[in-house]
C-alpha cells in the first residue's frame, strides 16, 4: 500500500469519526426537542423531558428527568415523573430476526388525585397512553422494567389531606412480542413493592398481548398496620383505628368480554373506637365519637371471638364490551359496585343493628 492511499485512508476514517462525532454531540439535542414537541400533543395532558442522552454502542438512549403534567389541573405535582428512562434495543430478540425494544423505568412515580372537581383531579383519563409510548419510540417494546417506582393517591383538598403510597416497585413485563401460537395468553407480569413502607405487595399476571381483554391477575397484600390510614379514613369515613392489622388477597380474570373475580379482606384485632383516648382529645366533637363508634360495634359483629379477625370475601362480575368505558374503567366500576352491593346486603343492617350498641357504650 502506498504512502498517497495510506494517507487517503487515514482522511476517510477521520471525517467518519468527526461525521460519527457530530452526530453524537448534536443528535440528543435534536431529539429532545422533537420529542418535546410530540409530547405536547396529548390530549389534556402535557410531557417534558429534560434532555436526551446516547450510548450508540449499545443501540440506546435514555431520557432524563420525564414529567407528564395534566394541562388544565392540579399543580402540586405531575401525573407521571421519571428519573431516567432507557430505550435500548433487545439483542435476544435482535438475534432472532426480531427489532424490538426494551424499557427501563427508573424512579417513576404516578401520581392519582382525588378532587372536588374534574379539573382539580387527575387519573389519566382522556389521553391516548398508546400514542405517548409510540411517539418515546417507534420499535414495538418487547419487555418492560421498573425499578424503585411509587404510586400516590393524594387528596390536597380534604381533611386531613390524603397521600397513600405503594412505594418501592420493582416491576418486569415479559414477551409482549411473542407471535401468538395459538395457546393463550404468553406475556407475563411479575411486581413486588409495599404498601405505605410497610405490607408487602404482590402482584402476577398472565395476558395476551395482542388482545385486550384476555389477561389473569392475582394479588397478595400482607399484614399492614392499619392507623396509617388513618389520613384516607378520616377524609372519607370520618374513622381512624386506634389498632389493628390488615391483609387483602384479590384476583381478577378477563376472557371473551367477560369479566369475574373476587377481592377478599382480612382484619385483625381492629380496634376503630377508644371512649378514654377520644373523650381526652379535645378535637373530637360528640358526632364523630358516635360515628366512630357504630363503625367499632360493627366491627365487634364481625369479629370471630375465638380469632379477633374480620374476613369477608366480595366477588364481583360484567362485561368488557363497551369500547368506549375500557377495560381499566369497567374494573374500577365493576369493583364499586361489588363494594356498594356488599354494603347493602351485609353491612347496612350490622350498622343499624349496632347503633343502639354503640350508644349503650358511650352511656356507661
Amino acid at each position: 500500500m502506498t504512502k498517497r492511499r495510506i494517507n487517503g485512508t487515514l482522511i476517510w476514517v477521520g471525517v467518519i469519526a468527526l461525521v460519527l462525532l457530530m452526530i453524537h454531540l448534536t443528535l440528543p439535542y435534536w431529539l429532545t426537542k422533537f420529542l418535546n414537541k410530540r409530547l405536547e400533543n396529548m390530549e389534556g395532558y402535557k410531557g417534558h423531558i429534560d434532555h436526551v442522552s446516547l450510548q450508540l454502542y449499545r443501540g440506546a438512549y435514555q431520557l432524563h428527568e420525564l414529567s407528564i403534567v395534566k394541562v388544565d389541573g392540579t399543580k402540586q405535582v405531575p401525573f407521571v415523573r421519571v428519573d431516567k428512562v432507557d430505550i435500548s434495543l433487545s439483542w435476544s430478540a435482535l438475534f432472532k430476526g426480531a427489532v424490538v425494544a426494551d424499557f427501563v423505568f427508573n424512579e417513576p412515580e404516578v401520581n392519582f388525585v382525588d378532587g372536588e372537581s374534574k379539573q382539580q383531579s387527575q387519573s389519566g383519563q382522556g389521553a391516548d397512553w398508546r400514542k405517548a409510548v409510540n411517539d418515546l419510540t417507534p420499535i414495538v417494546i418487547n419487555k418492560v422494567e421498573v425499578h424503585g417506582g411509587t404510586i400516590a393517591f393524594r387528596n390536597f383538598q380534604s381533611t386531613p389531606p390524603v397521600n397513600i403510597q405503594i412505594n418501592n416497585i420493582e416491576a418486569t413485563l415479559n414477551n409482549l412480542t411473542n407471535v401468538d401460537q395459538g395457546n393463550g395468553r404468553v406475556a407475563t407480569l411479575d411486581v413486588t413493592a409495599n404498601a405505605l413502607n410497610d405490607a408487602k405487595v404482590i402482584v402476577n399476571a398472565e395476558l395476551d398481548p395482542f388482545v385486550d381483554d384476555d389477561f389473569i391477575v392475582a394479588l397478595r397484600c400482607e399484614e399492614l398496620s392499619l392507623p396509617m390510614f388513618n389520613d384516607l379514613s378520616r377524609a372519607y369515613a370520618g374513622l381512624d383505628f386506634n389498632g389493628g392489622t390488615g391483609q387483602l388477597v384479590s384476583e381478577i380474570q378477563a376472557k371473551d368480554g367477560a369479566l369475574s373475580g373476587y377481592v377478599k379482606p382480612l382484619f385483625k384485632d381492629v380496634d376503630i373506637f377508644d371512649w378514654e383516648q377520644d373523650v381526652e382529645d379535645q378535637n373530637d366533637n360528640p358526632f364523630q365519637m358516635a360515628w366512630e363508634a357504630i363503625g367499632g360495634g360493627v366491627a365487634g359483629i364481625l369479629t370471630n371471638s375465638d380469632s379477633d379477625k374480620v374476613a369477608t370475601r366480595l366477588d364481583f362480575s360484567g362485561q368488557l364490551d363497551n369500547p368506549e368505558i375500557g377495560t381499566w374503567q369497567t374494573i374500577k366500576n365493576t369493583l364499586s359496585n361489588a363494594f356498594l352491593e356488599a354494603y347493602n346486603t351485609r353491612f347496612e343492617g350490622l350498622f343499624r343493628s349496632s347503633t343502639n350498641e354503640a350508644a349503650n357504650d358511650i352511656n356507661t
